[in-house]
């Protein structure tokens, strides 16, 4: 592996066949993420548990929510591999996670399959952590909420049309197809 996220990054699995990688940029974020919500956001949405508990809830959203985004990650991959584009390594870091490619798409809908596959996910996994968020109370209601509403943000700023993001690969796909059928 090479590139600018291949230096301080772990292999810690592999999944459909691909590495993946921990950058260490990740542990700064995950520290801050367990910090944040275990002072802030648990004791405000569940104010009478204990304060260990907001610590493990914490520990446990960060590892979910990197979890979400390899699951992201993951989607743009399976789809790819349908269309016989390899998959180098997912690596997760700082600001979220990155599936690398050997290759382009062969073609526009390709792309558009593949790039798209990521924010469907994040709406997926928002939609079944909501509907979770409904069914339970206290601090386990307060995780899954954040976690339908972080996997929400996370599709909805994927689709921002700016390449190299999602949205940037669709949009770009789109037009490639709208000019060659004109």
């Amino acid at each position: 592996m090479h590139g600018p996220l291949s230096q301080g990054s772990w292999n810690i699995g592999t999944i459909l066949g691909i590495p993946i990688r921990v950058h260490f940029s990740w542990f700064i974020i995950f520290g801050l993420i367990t910090w944040s919500l275990s002072t802030f956001y648990f004791p405000q949405a569940a104010p009478d548990l204990p304060a260990a508990s907001y610590w493990v809830k914490g520990v446990l959203a960060a590892l979910l929510l990197f979890a979400s985004v390899g699951f992201h990650e993951l989607a743009h991959s399976f789809v790819a591999k349908k269309y016989k584009v390899s998959i180098e390594s997912i690596t997760l870091f700082i600001f979220g996670g990155v599936a690398r490619m050997k290759g382009e798409p062969p073609h526009p809908k390709a792309e558009f399959r593949i790039a798209i596959a990521g924010p469907l996910s994040s709406l997926f996994l928002s939609v079944l952590f909501y509907f979770l968020a409904m069914t339970t109370a206290g601090g386990t209601h307060a995780l899954f909420s954040y976690l339908a509403r972080i996997n929400l943000i996370i599709a909805v700023f994927n689709l921002i049309p700016g390449f190299p993001m999602d949205g940037g690969r669709v949009l770009r796909s789109a037009m490639i197809r709208f000019i060659r059928a004109r």
